[in-house]
């Protein structure tokens, strides 16, 4: 039966309960379903050429062996399997494959076979969330046929682009743009087409993802003025819509403030998906009426987890993956010597305030066992008492420290960086970046970089220089990249010049090496307040 039979046919507690019924689980209950489909995915991988490479000839009968047995991997260990699209090695027959960036010009694309059973459950979830993103309070949502859906979320052949393709067959939902029309623009003239359609007929649901939403909402006056000569004679525009747009004008301009979102928008439901959305949801609820509800997935690891009506932490689905969490210190440790095994804990172990890197093994025949994402989320607490939740509660935190993601479409790498410096020729002798937040609150990579003094460029190369150079070649180097300073339209990295020698003197002063991507907040401090002016003030924190 389609959903939109369901909302017809059934009463709201029972559709509730089909669907987030899962947050009534106790904890036994819950990790009850992850041994039970851990087992089922168990026994599908041991019989297939990728599981039996993965788990090199072991046959794990309990959880203890599974947790002792199989190695934790990453994408180097599927890349032979996956990159090929070798169907007949998986453990079971791909509907569909997805992409994403793996490392942003140093590798190819990453793709993720999916099947139908993993479909099926990518469907449920995301009705699941549909109706948490409508309900203020247990039991109570408004979802119905016919809600016309402002869509911000990347097209297929990316995870997202899943959701208008499995939702579309189960209820008539009025995507903005339509998914045939998106299908022929970039996601910037998705995005723009989309916001033109919404003045023109209203919304009643919004999917974006969070640094877009964000940008939208800073840029919301303008943006109305901007829809082209259609827009500003009212041509196509509904009545009621004409009355609002108006309405709004004239309170901006008596309450001398800027027009908001909710000043025309009565938003039922509203979904935000990426790295920064934590950062950007209380000045998004305050523009458009309602918070947001975050989700969390990926490629590789479909739709595992939802906020529930509260909107005030991630639970994860037990039907998606398998679920490990390695702690920070742990994983850290593995980091400086990847011959050190970190320990994993389950969902049941987890500590309330802890960080940790999560680890998934995907279920209904998925291909990853193990797997280490590149995703940290932080546990908030291990119940909530409030909404009667038994379940841990996650923020998500962002990726790796090994990593600087930019809103969620490129990614920077300690090798990337140094591939482009190299092709670029830049006299750099040593450098270390950190994600930052403009008072815009968009991400960027703060590039931290060392001259070296006896080339014969060194005395041209200013910090405005080195960021041309390496935006030019970051530019050819990485299509994500180009692609994002055309939709942020400003570049997603700076640099500062450092004195050469510095990395190193901090270095020996501390008797520690610094890491080069996302060293800790205090050693970056303290090494610009080693520097003094213009880098720091003597021996106070910078803030």
């Amino acid at each position: 039966m389609r959903f939109k039979e369901k909302l017809d046919q059934y009463t709201k507690a029972e559709i509730w309960e089909e669907y987030c019924g899962f947050l009534d689980l106790s904890m036994d209950d819950y990790m009850k379903i992850q041994f039970r489909l851990l087992k089922e995915q168990l026994s599908r991988f041991a019989s297939c050429s990728l599981g039996q490479h993965i788990m090199k000839g072991q046959n794990p009968v309990t959880i203890g062996d599974f947790l002792k047995m199989i190695p934790l991997t990453t994408y180097e260990d599927y890349q032979g399997f996956l990159l090929e699209k070798r169907e007949d090695t998986l453990c079971g027959k791909p509907v569909a494959w997805l992409k994403t960036t793996w490392e942003s010009g140093e590798r190819p694309d990453k793709v993720a076979p999916y099947t139908r059973e993993m479909l099926d459950t990518y469907t449920r979830n995301i009705q699941a969330a549909m109706i948490l993103s409508t309900s203020d309070k247990k039991g109570q949502f408004k979802v119905y046929s016919g809600a016309k859906v402002l869509y911000g979320l990347a097209p297929m052949p990316y995870a997202t682009g899943l959701f208008p393709m499995l939702i579309e067959p189960e209820i008539n939902l009025k995507f903005m743009p339509s998914v045939k029309e998106a299908a022929h623009l970039s996601f910037s003239q998705q995005n723009k087409e989309g916001f033109k359609q919404a003045l023109k007929s209203g919304i009643d649901q919004f999917f974006g993802m969070s640094s877009i939403v964000y940008r939208i909402t800073r840029q919301f006056e303008s943006l109305m003025s901007g829809g082209g000569a259609g827009m500003k004679k009212g041509l196509g525009i509904r009545p009621d819509m004409l009355c609002k747009i108006a309405k709004a004008k004239y309170l901006s301009k008596r309450d001398d403030r800027p027009i908001r979102p909710a000043d025309i928008f009565e938003l039922d439901g509203f979904v935000c998906v990426g790295t920064d959305t934590a950062l950007y949801k209380d000045e998004l609820e305050a523009a458009w009426g309602r918070r947001p509800l975050e989700i969390h997935g990926g490629t590789e690891t479909a739709c595992l987890a939802t906020e529930t009506w509260s909107k005030d932490g991630l639970v994860f689905f037990p039907d998606t993956a398998f679920y490990e969490f390695i702690p920070k210190a742990e994983m850290l440790k593995n980091e400086k010597d990847p011959s050190y095994v970190p320990r994993t804990y389950l969902m049941d172990e987890v500590s309330a305030n802890e960080e940790y890197e999560l680890v998934v093994t995907i279920f209904k025949g998925g291909a990853f066992m193990r797997y280490r994402p590149g995703d940290m989320y932080r546990c908030l607490r291990t119940s909530n008492e409030k909404d009667g939740l038994k379940l841990p509660q996650f923020e998500y935190v962002d990726r790796v420290p090994s990593v600087i993601d930019i809103a969620g479409f490129t990614r920077f790498t300690e090798r990337s960086i140094n591939r482009v410096l190299e092709i670029s020729g830049l006299p750099i002798s040593d450098w270390f970046a950190v994600k930052e937040y403009n008072e815009e609150k968009s991400s960027f990579m703060h590039l931290y970089m060392e001259v070296d003094s006896t080339s014969p460029r060194a005395d041209f190369l200013s910090a405005e220089v080195i960021r041309d150079h390496m935006s030019a070649y970051y530019s050819q180097y990485d299509h994500d990249y180009s692609d994002l300073k055309r939709m942020l339209g400003t570049d997603p990295a700076i640099v500062t010049v450092i004195p050469e020698g510095a990395i190193k003197r901090y270095e020996r002063s501390c008797g520690l090496e610094m890491r080069r991507m996302n060293p800790s907040h205090a050693d970056v401090l303290n090494l610009l307040n080693m520097l003094g002016s213009p880098f720091g003030r003597g021996g106070d924190i910078i803030e």
